[in-house]
């Protein structure tokens, strides 16, 4: 019997830490959010004002980065292990067409892009 006095507290621990805010306000998110996507075609506006197409059996993820300041900044990692990163007005996604792909979207930060700032 003294052994249930010592389980007793446990539940009510547990309790309490269920009700701890998991992710405060203000706190920075230490991993990437990724999702994976259906689509078949991506299409931007970069900073010059022109459309590109690119068709997603080539894409095999797109790295959105939260803290660009002008536009949106994002990475494009190729099949065969190209690589680019595209300063862009716009960015489209198109589901509906011919041979969809399923493609990473990370969103993260330029501190943890897939290819640093060269110097």
């Amino acid at each position: 019997m003294k052994n249930w006095k010592w389980l007793l507290p446990v539940p009510a621990v547990l309790a309490l830490a269920a009700m701890v805010p998991q992710s405060p306000q203000g706190a920075e998110v230490a991993a990437d959010q990724i999702q994976v996507v259906r689509m078949t075609e991506l299409q931007y506006v970069d900073a010059m004002g022109k459309t590109t197409s690119v068709a997603s059996k080539n894409v095999v993820e797109i790295r959105v980065l939260e803290d660009a300041l002008n536009g949106i900044r994002f990475e494009i990692c190729y099949d065969n292990g190209d690589y680019s990163q595209v300063q862009a007005q716009a960015l489209h996604i198109l589901r509906s067409g011919r041979d969809p792909m399923d493609v990473r979207f990370v969103r993260s930060r330029a501190a943890r892009m897939r290819f640093p700032k060269l110097p």
